[in-house]
């Protein structure tokens, strides 16, 4: 009986032994996890910063070129009055000089500076003002594009002639909170670029 006894209690130690082994090795591999933890942490944190930094170098950046077109506009010539269009509306300027032609392009080089976006507006609309503004981007009138797309916009032009809601707000919300969101229901292109160049500058 006492042999018996005995065994059970080797068997015991045996056991809490094992037990305090495996609760050690469980220590350690807390630990190392633990570790990888605080440095998944800071490499997030890390990337945040710099991603906040950036962030402020871009605005920094776009607002020395708003200042910089503001300071050269002193210098541009006075533009000569042109015929009204229909219903009282400024005419779209005529490419046919060299002065004017230049003009236009240094307007589309201007817009190529930023990351313009469009949402809404008739398939045929979008087609003629890609036409007129080459360096946007144009997403459809449907609720299902891509709003990752918008992630790095500048501008997001959104006209709400024939479009939904539902697009609209997904639009919006899918910008990040340091682009400008631009509302027009005007389908007359030349407006929309006066209104684009008031905005940026």
């Amino acid at each position: 009986m006492a042999n018996s006894r005995e065994k059970k209690t080797r068997n015991v130690f045996t056991e809490k032994a094992a037990l305090e082994q495996e609760i050690a090795a469980l220590q350690v591999k807390l630990e190392e996890q633990a570790a990888k933890l605080a440095d998944c942490r800071r490499e997030i944190e890390d990337a945040i910063v710099a991603r906040i930094k950036q962030r402020d170098e871009l605005d920094a950046l776009r607002e020395e070129n708003r200042q910089l077109r503001r300071r050269l506009s002193a210098y541009e010539p006075v533009a000569d009055e042109r015929a009204a269009g229909p219903e009282g509306e400024e005419a779209p300027p005529d490419a046919g000089s060299p002065a004017e032609a230049a003009a236009i392009q240094e307007t589309a080089d201007f817009f190529s500076a930023f990351r313009i976006y469009v949402v809404g507006g008739t398939e045929k609309w979008q087609k003629k003002a890609a036409e007129v503004f080459p360096t946007m981007h144009f997403l459809g009138s449907e609720k299902n594009f891509d709003r990752f797309a918008l992630a790095q916009a500048d501008y997001v032009i959104i006209n709400t002639n024939a479009v939904s809601h539902a697009c609209t707000e997904k639009a919006k919300n899918a910008a990040p909170k340091s682009a400008s969101i631009i509302m027009t229901s005007n389908n007359n292109l030349h407006l929309l670029q006066r209104k684009l160049l008031e905005t940026i500058q």
